[in-house]
């Protein structure tokens, strides 16, 4: 509005000549001089808002120049905690009548707090400035530091006498300190341990959950090898880290001065160790239609009273939600040691479970945080008959975006007591394979060559790579196993995650 109006003004100066120059921002209070010849407006940031250090903010001003002078503009950052300014641009040159501007502030090293952005225009004599309706935040990243342990230690054994470096005294914990700060008071920590230095792997464990204070200051905490639902750790040596985000800037990982390592608790004399397992069956088992129920037992050593849910998963992503469940909500009494279910091959909801080849999931339920979820070392072939070829899709198990020319990694277990299968893949734009009338595209085989399928559940993989030729769209994997490529087909799969080709027209 505010560059309309002066573009619409500047022009009806033109019409009627210079010596009548109304030049008036209607958005701003008329704070532009109405005998002025010279303007300018500062458009963007439209808003005020919050960013993170090292975000890219574009302004945008537009400047009328009625002067018959050169007109220069310069882009100006303001402190508002020291109305210091920084100048982004200057020397900027424009057309003869003005012209319009977009500059992009790189926020990278500036300090966290509140700015204001400035244009200035000047020609000859005459100097206009106005300010972006919007001021931006710098929000700054929360920082954290460990102080101890400064040395690699041991959980259980003699510590350093903090009153006395040279006593040493018994403890079952270790003292772990860090300072932290963070001045926007935003800030969160999440004290963790590792037994690797790869924080994403999927291995760590929290320990404890802090808010970063906005003032520095120090923290601590007596760590007694458990986790924040007070469960033990198992025994290993494990990297002290901190998670540090505030909900805008990149969360990122710190790591501790020196590592501490839990031993193996020492067993009560004629006193088994129960851990959350599930130890029965023990090994590959084939689970035949028809056949006696599957016992399924687990271990489990609970003060308090839990839900325990049992499912069945095709593939090893245990939150892609293909998983079903075979055994809902039982409720399992306090320092219940064992306990054990009978599969009849049904899920929860009375529902058979196809054929193919299945790990066991067993879920706890303490009432409060994520359940803590565990699995069999050992897979189940679900079977119609005696030596029917299986196979199962793990990889992709979520949905992957790509275009022509990205590799898919597709990965997959067969299981074939024959060793006489071939395995065949496909992909399709609708969700049902072997369908008998096509709802949309047929299906489109993507393996070059059928391979051999093998016994004992072996793994296989085939990298396949995007063609041009495919439309944009969602596309399912499916995997076929079969010995005479006849009908029916002995047993498929379908891939827990989806290729998704974007349209590169979308969205204009």
């Amino acid at each position: 509005m505010k560059v309309a109006a002066l573009v619409a003004l500047a022009l009806s100066a033109v019409l009627v000549g210079a010596t009548c120059v109304p030049l008036i921002d209607l958005d701003a209070g008329n704070r532009v001089d109405p005998t002025s010849k010279l303007a300018v407006s500062a458009m963007k940031p439209a808003v005020s808002r919050a960013v993170p250090s090292g975000a890219q903010i574009e302004i945008e001003w537009t400047a009328v120049n009625l002067t018959g002078d050169d007109a220069v503009g310069t882009v100006i950052v303001r402190s508002r905690k020291d109305f210091s300014d920084t100048i982004l641009e200057g020397g900027l040159r424009l057309p003869e009548s003005g012209g319009s501007r977009i500059v992009t502030w790189d926020t990278t090293g500036f300090e966290g707090g509140e700015y204001s952005i400035l244009v200035r225009v000047e020609a000859g004599t005459r100097t206009a400035e106005d300010s972006a309706p919007g001021r931006i935040t710098i929000n700054t990243p929360p920082s954290l530091e460990f102080t101890e342990p400064t040395e690699d230690v041991v959980l259980g054994a003699p510590q350093p006498d903090p009153n006395d470096p040279n006593q040493t005294i018994e403890s079952d914990s270790v003292t772990i300190r860090w300072t932290s700060f963070d001045p926007d008071g935003d800030g969160n920590a999440s004290i963790s341990v590792d037994p690797d230095l790869d924080h994403e792997s999927g291995n760590e464990t929290v320990i404890k959950e802090v808010a970063i204070p906005a003032e520095a200051g120090f923290d601590s905490m007596a760590w007694d090898g458990t986790d924040v639902e007070g469960q033990r750790v198992d025994p290993d040596t494990y990297h002290v880290f901190a998670s540090i985000s505030d909900g805008l800037n990149e969360a990122r990982f710190v790591d501790g001065l020196a590592t501490i390592t839990v031993p193996a608790e020492p067993n009560e004399p004629n006193e088994p160790n129960y851990t959350l397992a599930i130890t029965e069956p023990a090994e590959d088992t084939e689970f035949l239609r028809g056949t006696d129920p599957l016992k399924i037992t687990f271990t489990l050593d609970e003060p308090n009273s839990v839900l325990v849910d049992i499912e069945v998963d095709p593939d090893d992503n245990h939150r892609n939600g293909n998983e079903r469940t075979i055994l809902s909500q039982r409720l399992v009494d306090p320092n219940t040691h064992e306990d054990s279910f009978e599969w009849g091959g049904l899920d929860s909801d009375d529902k058979p479970i196809v054929d193919g080849i299945y790990r066991l999931l067993l879920i706890v339920n303490r009432g409060s945080s994520v359940p803590q979820i565990v699995e069999s070392d050992a897979l189940v072939f679900r079977r119609g008959l005696e030596g029917q070829p299986l196979i199962t899709l793990l990889e992709p198990a979520t949905d992957k975006t790509v275009k022509a020319g990205d590799f898919v990694f597709i990965k997959w277990r067969d299981e074939d007591p024959d060793e006489s299968a071939s395995i065949r893949l496909f992909l399709d734009d609708d969700d049902t394979p072997l369908e008998q009338i096509e709802t949309g595209d047929p299906e489109i085989e993507i393996l070059p060559d059928p391979r051999e399928a093998a016994g004992d559940g072996v793994l296989d993989t085939f990298n396949y790579r995007v063609e041009s030729s495919l439309a944009p769209g969602r596309y399912y994997i499916f995997a076929y196993i079969d010995r005479d490529d006849a009908e029916p087909i002995d047993d498929f799969a379908i891939a827990g995650g989806q290729i998704v080709i974007e349209d590169p027209n979308a969205g204009g």
